[in-house]
């Protein structure tokens, strides 16, 4: 995320120069922008496959930033080896800033304005493609820590598709104004500053978010205090690799568990505990939690995430009912019956109920009227 930030703020130093008439600035920025603006989306995608899949972190991802090293190294060699200082500034005039570049120039100029062509067209193609990747990252990230975790809150990617509605109208304004001649730009002032509002917006989320976002390591059932964190991890990644290769190799829910599971739930009440995860459960009944996992998905039809928030909206349904707790505020009830904040408490009542606590509260007020 660092780099990602970084390679934007170079990014925005270029627009900076050359739309803001900081033409020195943007000389001296200019051949490095091959990379960071074709590198801004694969390095958002590799953050956010380091978020879902840790495991997955490796040289091989130094794949995604090959086209961006390439014509960073084309556009270093022509525009900063082979042009000093003058002729630099003669190509941005003449070539970049100018409709009509002139056509006895030295080949360098000529190869040095194909190369900034091609990377108009790599960025267009590459933004459009890691958007869909990083959208389906989300999407399969979002089932899997349904079937993990009982509360979403730190370990949700959701933020990613809020943020998708800026992060394409950045993108298509981008797309707009890379299709344009750089003069034809800079001639009006929408073209030369919308995208950039949108960018601004957009990196401006993504640091918000990811500042607060957890990276999540799937632990395993039984981590030994004494390890140190990189032996836990390395134990965390097998032990997902094993459950893995139960789901394959055993399909059968080990007879018994779902009656040992509801026991579980109404003799100890695990449901309050607001940081839940099924591994937890899974130890305590001495299984495997592929097995917990395949046994809510299959019986109940629920995710683990809802299986677990159906007994919470129970206990808060059992609280409101009471005398007792009539003075208490939704938000207390809310931590009493075992969500993390008020509201993920909301939003699960009105999926099981399809009224708000408040109405529900307020419907039992009226029936003891």
């Amino acid at each position: 995320m660092a780099l990602f930030m970084g390679c934007a703020f170079i990014t925005f130093l270029s627009g900076i120069g050359i739309y803001g008439d900081a033409l020195e600035t943007y000389r001296v920025v200019y051949p490095y922008v091959f990379f960071t603006a074709l590198v801004l989306f694969p390095l958002f995608y590799i953050y956010v496959l380091q978020i879902v899949n840790p495991e997955k972190i490796s040289t091989k991802l130094l794949l995604h930033v090959i086209p961006g090293m390439a014509l960073v190294f084309t556009s270093f060699t022509l525009y900063v080896i082979m042009m000093n200082k003058a002729e630099q500034h003669f190509y941005i005039q003449e070539f970049l800033l100018s409709s009509n570049p002139p056509e006895n120039a030295h080949w360098k100029f000529s190869l040095m304005k194909s190369t900034d062509r091609l990377a108009k067209l790599l960025y267009i193609f590459s933004s459009i493609i890691y958007y869909l990747l990083t959208y389906r990252l989300v999407n399969s990230h979002q089932k899997r820590i349904e079937d993990y975790y009982s509360s979403l809150k730190g370990v949700s990617l959701n933020w990613v598709k809020v943020i998708s509605i800026v992060f394409l109208l950045a993108l298509f304004s981008g797309i707009s104004v890379h299709w344009f001649h750089r003069i034809e730009v800079l001639n009006s002032p929408v073209l030369s500053s919308v995208p950039f509002l949108f960018l601004g917006a957009f990196f401006a989320m993504v640091g918000n978010y990811s500042n607060r976002q957890a990276i999540i390591i799937f632990p395993s059932e039984k981590i030994d205090e004494s390890e140190t964190e990189g032996v836990s991890v390395k134990k965390e990644i097998l032990t997902e690799e094993i459950d893995r290769k139960i789901e394959t190799e055993t399909p059968e829910i080990p007879p018994g568990l779902k009656e040992k599971l509801e026991n579980y739930i109404r003799e100890y009440r695990p449901f309050l505990n607001p940081e839940l995860k099924i591994w937890d459960i899974a130890r305590d009944l001495n299984t495997n939690r592929t097995y917990i996992s395949r046994l809510i998905n299959q019986v109940y039809g629920q995710r683990f995430s809802t299986f677990v928030n159906h007994y919470r909206i129970e206990e808060s349904k059992r609280l409101m009912s009471e005398p007792g707790t009539q003075n208490y505020s939704l938000t207390v009830l809310a931590s009493m019956s075992g969500f993390l904040n008020y509201s993920s408490f909301v939003r699960a009542f009105k999926t099981f109920e399809e009224i708000t606590p408040n109405e529900f509260r307020q419907s039992i007020f009226d029936t003891h009227q």
